[in-house]
């Protein structure tokens, strides 16, 4: 089955249908101390979004389908579905250019030797530590279709890292993780070493006491965290429900000028890169934050309809969910004549290298409370020691208004590729 006969099927009963396909040959590879376990498979899913009697529904399913079966949950859909208040796009977006990809290639044997690559270089800098962790890998191609004429697919292949290391101290065992996403090769390793490394460096610190405000320097992985309050200030849906902390605040300077934050679909390597969104618009590279400046919100269809705007081509949606806007990749930008750590223009505070849980936030608002577990505190510079249950709490806005440093380099974390930041004044617990 191509799609055609979801179209055809869905086309007898609604006003316009849209069929989204995926086919995935993936790969995956666990490696620990004591066993290595490789696994392969292929999946295959079909996703149904109408509109009928003016409202829209949607159906999904991984594996074989029955066109009418998918159609009849897609009319149940719509019965309670939202307003359809949009017409699907009839051209299809140019097909994208071919990128050099070395994923392609590469089978178990080959993520075997990369980890153990990882493996060696995470012994040159902490004898002791141990590596466990995963590679998932896969080939993906997408398809797109509605009754309005348009036909596009892509394909492109991925890959998730995710690692983890052990070290043996005085006080038991300490961790340390990270994930990173790519499309077309495996992060380097270096990258993959030194985002593990960072918080096993600094064993045998003595504790020490943090609370009240502070100055904080989160490395990538923990700013990665707190900008999920800006994924969702900048989303239309937010903006067409009246509930964005940045409605009407287009042009305006609200985040401080260190920063620049873009969102890039058209990233070589970016695993949420794609040609063209969910819905079939073009997606194109675009500044969110432009020295601190608000450039304008991310749309789908739906929400740009509502809001009055053109979608930005930034639709999202699994199988049988409605769509959403999203960002994709975000990439902030590095500054110049900065340390990478951002420790020596900071002076003073604390070092946040991950956070455990993100609970008691509201990313609508832009409120956050982070988990941190252990951070490691600073003097002039100079890591000092360690302070273990640390809680810090504030708003992603009012906390990127006062940045004190950007890093010098940007480090890939999940999908994103973030400089460390330094920030002033931040409750810690």
């Amino acid at each position: 089955m191509d799609g055609m006969d979801i179209l055809a099927a869905g086309k007898q009963v609604a006003e316009s249908v849209e069929v989204s396909g995926i086919v995935r040959e993936w790969n995956s590879l666990e490696y620990s101390p004591v066993l290595t376990v490789p696994a392969s498979g292929r999946r295959t899913g079909w996703g149904l979004r109408m509109k009928r009697n003016g409202k829209l529904g949607v159906a999904g399913q991984w594996g074989p389908v029955d066109p009418f079966k998918l159609v009849e949950r897609g009319i149940g859909s719509c019965r309670y579905g939202p307003q359809a208040n949009f017409d699907l796009p009839s051209e299809a977006p140019l097909s994208p250019e071919g990128v050099p990809d070395g994923l392609a290639a590469l089978d178990h044997q080959g993520a075997s030797d990369y980890l153990e690559e990882v493996r060696q270089g995470m012994l040159e800098r902490v004898p002791s530590a141990s590596l466990s962790g995963r590679i998932f890998w896969s080939s993906d191609t997408f398809t797109l279709m509605n009754t309005q004429g348009l036909n596009a697919g892509y394909g492109k292949t991925r890959a998730s890292t995710s690692l983890s290391a052990t070290v043996p101290t005085s006080e038991g065992l300490m961790q340390s993780g990270c994930t990173m996403d790519t499309s077309c090769s495996l992060p380097s390793v270096d990258d993959a070493v030194e985002s593990l490394s960072l918080p096993l460096a600094f064993t045998g610190l003595q504790p020490g006491e943090a609370v009240g405000r502070k100055r904080v320097v989160l490395a990538p992985a923990a700013f990665s965290v707190l900008l999920q309050g800006i994924r969702a200030g900048v989303s239309g849906r937010l903006l067409s429900m009246g509930s964005s902390p940045l409605q009407g605040l287009e042009g305006d300077k609200v985040l401080s000028e260190r920063l620049t934050l873009r969102d890039l679909p058209g990233l070589a390597n970016g695993a949420a890169s794609a040609p063209f969104d969910s819905e079939g618009i073009y997606a194109s590279d675009k500044y969110l934050f432009r020295e601190g400046v608000f450039t304008g919100f991310i749309h789908d269809l739906q929400s740009a309809s509502a809001s009055g705007a053109d979608s930005t081509g930034n639709s999202g949606r699994n199988l049988g969910e409605h769509s959403r806007p999203v960002c994709t990749n975000l990439v902030v930008t590095p500054a110049h004549g900065t340390s990478d750590w951002t420790l020596e223009e900071t002076g003073s505070g604390i070092l946040v290298t991950g956070i455990l849980s993100a609970g008691g936030g509201d990313a609508a608002s832009g409120r956050f409370t982070f988990d941190c577990g252990r951070v490691f505190l600073f003097r002039r510079g100079e890591i000092q020691g360690y302070y273990d249950g640390c809680v810090i709490s504030g708003n992603v806005y009012d906390a990127l208004s006062r940045i004190i440093a950007v890093g010098g380099r940007g480090y890939r974390t999940g999908s994103d590729i973030l400089p460390f930041v330094s920030l002033d004044g931040i409750s810690v617990r």
